[in-house]
């Protein structure tokens, strides 16, 4: 069944900021760099990049239901870093990234970036590819062999929502 809304926003509660740093720590951490793989990285909800007022951190919600995340960090230099993209797996497959990746981009673009840089997991490559990133480095990319640094450069909205402050969130209503 498809949603009938989607959100891009802050988490509001504790139990948000939980699914939160959960989806991160199982969907990506564990996925990619979990014990038994050849780099282990240990999931670190303090980190300190997570408090600092330029990086955004946002949860994607399906029916008011936290599905995925994305932390987007706004860089001086007119970039965005997208950071720890991922959806939960139960909704893997419909379209649904595609969505959160639009409100992304939209964030950003409303923040005055022009640029927008990641580090793609191998398996995540190609959705990036169908939406417009290419193989580049960037200032601070990966230097992990198995991900791979792509660039997009944005000449307008990507989802032509109606111009809104950062601060308020982004709401898509979709039809059932």
């Amino acid at each position: 069944m498809r949603p009938r809304s989607l959100q891009l926003r802050i988490p509001r509660s504790s139990r948000e900021w939980a699914r939160y740093h959960e989806i991160r720590r199982r969907c990506l951490f564990e996925k990619y760099h979990g014990k038994g793989t050849l780099h282990y990285f240990k999931y670190d909800p303090d980190h300190p990049d997570e408090s600092d007022p330029a990086n955004h951190p946002l949860v994607f919600l399906a029916d008011r239901q936290v599905i995925g995340t994305i932390r987007i960090d706004i860089k001086r230099d007119g970039r965005a870093v997208f950071r720890l993209v991922a959806i939960d797996e139960p909704w893997q497959g419909h379209g649904l990234g595609s969505s959160m990746l639009g409100m992304a981009m939209d964030f950003a673009y409303e923040s005055g970036v022009d640029t927008i840089c990641l580090n793609a997991v191998p398996d995540a490559y190609d959705f990036y590819s169908r939406h417009g990133f290419a193989p580049e480095r960037w200032a601070g990319c990966t230097s992990n062999p198995t991900e791979i640094p792509v660039v997009k450069h944005l000449a307008e909205p990507a989802m032509q929502l109606p111009s809104i402050p950062v601060a308020i969130t982004a709401v898509m209503q979709v039809a059932a």
